[in-house]
């Protein structure tokens, strides 16, 4: 009978180097508690409607939009919805959906989508002095982008 490994993205539990196996496990774990640090840094706190939001890096839990992909803050939920119809095996069971957000799916449709707002932190990527900013209820009109239209002919 074959000696049986298990293996995912960084451990690595029977077979190969013992060091190999204990520098993936310190990994490992090093990763696990920057996550949680991550999760519960508290930047979702600063999202309030009309800012920009994006994916903490490794928290993205849905297909759409992609990291780095801005989306706007539409509404913040004094009271969570709390999605009961997934079982306890899923990662959406009981999630707290506390944030709504808006973003352009790949039509350029606008979308509307409730998501728990410990997974998400203000963007700060290009064009995000264009919402709204965390110390003020002002939108920054002189970053606004320039259009220019054709000449009449």
């Amino acid at each position: 009978m074959e000696n049986a490994t298990h293996e995912n993205r960084s451990l690595k539990l029977v077979g190969g180097n013992a060091d190999e196996k204990h520098v993936a496990a310190h990994r490992y774990c090093a990763e696990l508690a920057a996550s949680l640090l991550r999760y519960s840094s508290a930047a979702e706190k600063f999202l309030r409607p009309g800012m920009l939001a994006q994916w903490k890096p490794g928290m993205k839990n849905r297909r759409t939009p992609d990291y780095d992909m801005p989306m706007i803050v539409v509404d913040v939920l004094e009271q969570p919805v709390i999605d009961g119809k997934f079982d306890s095996g899923s990662i959406y069971y009981r999630e707290r959906l506390d944030i709504i957000l808006g973003f352009l799916d790949e039509d350029d449709e606008f979308c509307i989508l409730h998501y728990d707002s410990r997974r998400f932190e203000p963007y700060v990527g290009i064009g995000a002095e264009l919402g709204l900013h965390a110390d003020t209820d002002e939108v920054d009109h002189a970053n606004q982008p320039v259009v220019i239209s054709a000449p009449a002919s």
